[in-house]
């Protein structure tokens, strides 16, 4: 075996351990609101909702129409104590406004309490598999 399947192999070891260990879990990217951050198809991981500050990318459910979405927090609103994300694709094209003033989340944005998770970094490196996603897009519209 070469250096580099030997690499990879102890990689791929880890990230089960990771995942199966209950530490992060994964989640797949549908769409292009994110690109070039994200790719549709792409496996990313998100551990839990700790420490958001903007710049951070989040997941959460939309309310309005009941699907997970992956968006960048661009701005944090404090009321009556509790912490509200306004989130924004990073694709100026398909995303040019915040996701509040378009209807994926209320106007003073995303509750604390229904972010998912928040996607994993290190050093500012956002880690994400290309196409393995598609695995889980695939399961889930059967």
């Amino acid at each position: 075996m070469r250096k580099s399947d030997i690499f990879l192999l102890v990689l791929i070891i880890l990230i089960y351990i990771v995942v199966l260990s209950g530490i992060v879990q994964t989640a797949s990217v549908e769409g292009v609101s994110m690109y070039p951050v994200f790719q549709n198809g792409d496996l990313t991981f998100y551990s839990s909702p700790h420490n958001i500050s903007v710049g951070n990318i989040v997941i959460y459910k939309s309310p309005t129409f009941n699907t997970y979405v992956i968006h960048r927090v661009i701005k944090v609103n404090l009321l009556y104590g509790q912490k509200y994300y306004v989130t924004q694709g990073v694709d100026k094209i398909t995303n040019p406004q915040p996701d509040n003033r378009i209807g994926l989340e209320p106007p003073n944005g995303i509750p604390q309490t229904q972010v998912v998770g928040k996607v994993v970094e290190i050093n500012g490196f956002i880690i994400s598999i290309p196409y393995l996603g598609y695995i889980s897009i695939l399961f889930s519209s059967l």
